[in-house]
This record gives C-alpha cells, sequence and structure tokens, in this order.
C-alpha cells in the first residue's frame, strides 16, 4: 500500500505556488524581447517624429513629389505616417516591452513584432512607387524592418524550443 501512495506521488506533475508571476514554461528570448520593442519603439518615434514634420511643413518638401499620390499637400502623407506606422509601431513595442510581466502577452508581441516590420517595408516600397524619389533614410527604415521581423522570428523559434524541451523531460517511471 504504501508503495503505491509513494508511485502517485511521484508522477503526479509539480505545479507552481498560485501566486507565481511566470507559468512553469517561460519560452526564453529576453534579449530578442527588450531588442524588438526597442527596435519598435525608436520607429515609432522617429514616425512620430516625421509624421509631425511633414504635416508642420518643417522640411519643406516639395509638392511636385505628390503628383502621384491623392494628396495635395504632405499633411495627408504626415496622417498616414503617424497612423500606419507610428501608433501600430507604438502599440506593438508597448506590448512587447509588458510581455516581461504579463507573459500571455508573449504571443501578440511577437506577431505584432513581425507585423510592424512588415508594415514598414510596404511603406517604404510604395514610397518608393508613388514618389519615385530615393532618400537615405529609406535603407535605414528597410534595414529596421527586417530586424524587426528577425528578431520576432528569432523569439518565436526560441519560445517553440524551450517549449519543445520541456515537454521532453524526463519522468520517473
Amino acid at each position: 500500500m504504501e508503495a503505491e501512495a509513494l508511485m502517485v506521488v511521484i508522477r503526479e506533475p509539480r505545479t507552481r505556488p498560485t501566486g507565481a508571476l511566470r507559468p512553469a514554461v517561460r519560452g526564453g528570448g529576453r534579449w530578442q524581447a527588450w531588442g524588438l520593442a526597442a527596435v519598435e519603439l525608436l520607429v515609432a518615434w522617429q514616425a512620430f517624429s516625421g509624421g509631425r514634420g511633414l504635416m508642420t511643413d518643417t522640411w519643406d518638401m516639395p509638392r511636385e513629389l505628390l503628383v502621384r499620390t491623392p494628396f495635395d499637400d504632405w499633411v495627408g502623407p504626415g496622417w498616414c505616417l503617424v497612423l500606419l506606422i507610428g501608433l501600430p509601431h507604438l502599440v506593438a513595442g508597448s506590448v512587447t516591452g509588458a510581455a516581461s510581466r504579463w507573459p500571455r502577452a508573449e504571443l501578440w508581441s511577437i506577431v505584432g513584432g513581425q507585423v510592424a516590420g512588415a508594415s514598414l517595408l510596404v511603406w517604404i516600397v510604395v514610397q518608393l512607387v508613388l514618389l519615385r524619389v530615393f532618400f537615405f533614410l529609406q535603407p535605414v527604415a528597410v534595414a529596421l524592418g527586417l530586424l524587426e521581423i528577425a528578431l520576432a522570428r528569432s523569439w518565436r523559434l526560441r519560445r517553440a524550443g524551450a517549449s519543445a524541451a520541456s515537454s521532453r523531460s524526463p519522468r520517473p517511471g
């Protein structure tokens, strides 16, 4: 009888205390998360600054560049930059930053990083197609978009590897 009771105790899964902040299996990827959050927030800051610069005509951009666009002045493109790049990157960076304290945000952070990076790439392609002007910051934006996608992918793969490793742990028996 005692041997049977001992077997039950050994096979009983280990649980964490109810007040634990982190789940039993954390996906890892701490440096990817912080790197991704930093890039997302940097892009958001640049998009808000750039949008404001376009809306206030700080840069004195020629209106002739807008011929192939639906806009007559730079206010519309400024708002597009803020709403399509700045705001999503701000949200993604905030969620990614919160993922260290809110583990359920990890998946949203990874998806947000990939979507944010892809949106930046699409923004630059549309900009090149419509404006037909090359600016030195466009390759920088492409590099940042690719970096966001790479960091999110690396984080996802590391998280999947950590989950797989913990599920393969040997069990007594």
